[in-house]
């Protein structure tokens, strides 16, 4: 089976040792994948009935029963601490993603978290490396039309930067074509957005600037 490609960038992180539950799993196709291509065992929970009816569907008609556990409820709330080291959550807001994160006594035995936040990709890494996690590997995806960030934390400490815990460090350590891409339809949406705050509103001003005189810097703009 195909993946999207943000999927499909989900799964370059999944490694066999890992106990994965995929948190938020929709139609579970992610989870057949890594069920059936990674040959690998794991739980997939939502907290939507209907995505549960739909996962099973998926799950039923591309035989993966045995390998996939599905549960219905709410984030960490569906498992035992035992049962997982590895947490998968793609496709929501980060409000949600920490909301499901800040169960940390679910947390005790987690050593990877593979994320994909459609909001606050920021406030995210600083959210997680908060719980005592350090990126190790990330990447820009692009997937109709909209680059996203996937993001492979593990248990550890590093220290960062403004401009790492801004861009990424992994993602700055590799500026591509879509780094190149997503970073210039920044640059002129900060211009433009700096054009027009009211001259009271100084610390946003500031901000802005600092934003732009970053992302110069990185794109390698006079």
């Amino acid at each position: 089976m195909k993946l999207s490609n943000r999927l499909s960038a989900i799964t370059d992180y999944v490694a066999p040792e890992d106990k994965i539950i995929d948190i938020g799993c929709d139609h579970a196709l992610l989870d057949v994948y890594i069920a059936k291509e990674l040959g690998k065992r794991l739980i997939a929970s939502d907290i939507h009935e209907g995505a549960v009816n739909n996962a099973a569907k998926n799950i039923e008609k591309y035989d993966a029963l045995k390998e996939i556990d599905l549960r219905l409820g709410n984030g960490l709330n569906v498992v035992n601490p035992e049962e997982i080291n590895t947490i998968i959550i793609a496709g929501m807001g980060f409000h949600t993603i920490k909301d499901i994160l800040s169960n940390k006594e679910k947390l005790t035995n987690v050593n990877k978290i593979i994320v994909q936040s459609n909001t606050d990709v920021i406030k995210l890494r600083k959210f997680v490396i908060s719980l005592g996690f350090k990126i190790n590997r990330e990447k820009l995806v692009k997937d109709s039309d909209i680059i996203y960030t996937v993001i492979e934390f593990v248990r550890g400490e590093e220290k960062y930067s403004y401009e790492a815990i801004y861009f990424g460090p992994r993602i700055l350590e590799n500026k591509d074509e879509l780094f190149t891409e997503y970073y210039t339809k920044k640059l002129l949406k900060y211009e433009n957005l700096l054009l027009q705050l009211p001259s009271h509103e100084i610390r946003s001003i500031l901000h802005h600037k600092k934003l732009i005189r970053i992302i110069k810097k990185e794109l390698d703009i006079e």
